[in-house]
C-alpha cells in the first residue's frame, strides 16, 4: 500500500511523549510547539516548521499541504507569502534555523490578520519570532 505522504511530522509541545527519551515535553513557552517536517529534501525543497500551538490535526494539515504543494513541484522561499493555507489569510514562510538545519517556518496571522512583528498582532502569536532553541526552556 502506498502511502499519501512520503515524509514526517515530528510534533513536539508540552503534554507530548518524547521519542527519543520517552518523558513527557513540559519546558515549552505557552502558545509554542516545535513541529517540522523531514524529507522535502527527495524534492530539493527545505523542510517547514511550525512553532504555534495549535493542534496536532491542524498542524498536520499545513505541513501536509504544504509538503503536497512541493510535491506537486511548487517551490517555497523564505519572505514569500503563501495564499491557499487558511481562507482568510496568507501565511508567510521566514527561515530559522531546526535542529542544525535550515527550514521555512510557517509564520502565522492573528485573527485581525496581524503577524507577530506588528504592535497591533494578539501577543501568543509573537513566539513565532524566537529561534526554535528559545521555544523550549529545558533545552541547551
Amino acid at each position: 500500500m502506498k502511502h499519501e505522504f512520503d515524509w514526517l511530522i515530528h510534533y513536539i509541545a508540552n503534554g507530548v511523549i518524547c521519542e527519543e527519551c520517552g518523558e513527557m515535553e513540559e519546558g515549552f513557552l505557552p502558545y509554542a510547539c516545535n513541529a517540522h517536517t523531514h524529507g522535502m529534501g527527495k524534492y530539493g525543497h527545505p523542510d517547514f516548521q511550525v512553532v504555534l500551538r495549535y493542534p496536532l490535526e491542524k498542524v498536520g494539515y499545513i505541513l501536509n499541504t504544504l509538503g503536497k504543494r512541493v510535491r506537486g513541484g511548487e517551490r517555497f522561499h523564505k519572505g514569500e507569502y503563501v495564499a491557499g493555507i487558511f481562507e482568510d489569510c496568507p501565511v508567510r514562510l521566514d527561515e530559522f534555523e531546526e535542529s542544525g538545519r535550515k527550514v521555512l517556518r510557517v509564520v502565522i496571522p492573528d485573527k485581525k490578520g496581524s503577524f507577530p512583528e506588528s504592535k497591533e498582532c494578539d501577543p501568543r502569536y509573537r513566539v513565532q519570532l524566537l529561534k526554535t532553541e528559545e521555544l523550549n526552556k529545558r533545552r541547551e
